[in-house]
């Protein structure tokens, strides 16, 4: 194969590969948006669970908590390192067993909280306290557990 027809094969591949990922992006990004995708690998099942059966934030996604949502730009960012480390780890096996989050990730949730109930927590002093420190039924694990008792 010659340089030049080389060449043009190239351009053609990469130009299908982004043609493909413009039209394939917003579907891409609403489906893993959702909770059924974030229960897709099975180690979230008690925390999707947690989620369809209390009912406290059923009305929203898990990406209103987890991620940033100041700004789409850094929504995207984040998104995407935690959705590729949370892929890698899932598929070679080395996350912990039960599944933990990160202090970075409690950083979002806390942002996240305030944003969605800032006309409350604007009346309240919270002296620093992660708002599930309270609000014990918003952790997963206590949420199963209430459910399981109520």
């Amino acid at each position: 194969m010659t340089r030049k027809r080389l060449l043009l094969t190239g351009v053609i591949v990469l130009a299908g590969v982004v043609i493909l990922g413009a039209a394939a992006t917003p579907k891409l990004i609403a489906w893993s948006s959702t909770p059924k995708f974030c229960n897709s690998c099975h180690v979230m099942n008690d925390q999707y669970e947690a989620w369809f059966l209390t009912g406290v934030h059923r009305t929203i996604q898990c990406i209103d908590c987890h991620l940033p949502n100041g700004n789409f730009a850094e929504h995207m960012l984040w998104k995407s390192i935690d959705g590729t480390r949370d892929l890698v780890s899932f598929h070679t096996g080395t996350y912990p067993e039960p599944i933990e989050i990160t202090d970075r990730g409690r950083g979002f949730i806390q942002e996240n909280c305030i944003r969605c109930h800032q006309g409350v927590v604007s009346r309240i002093a919270t002296d620093g306290q992660e708002c599930w420190s309270c609000h014990r039924r918003m952790n997963h694990k206590a949420a199963i557990f209430n459910a399981a008792v109520n």
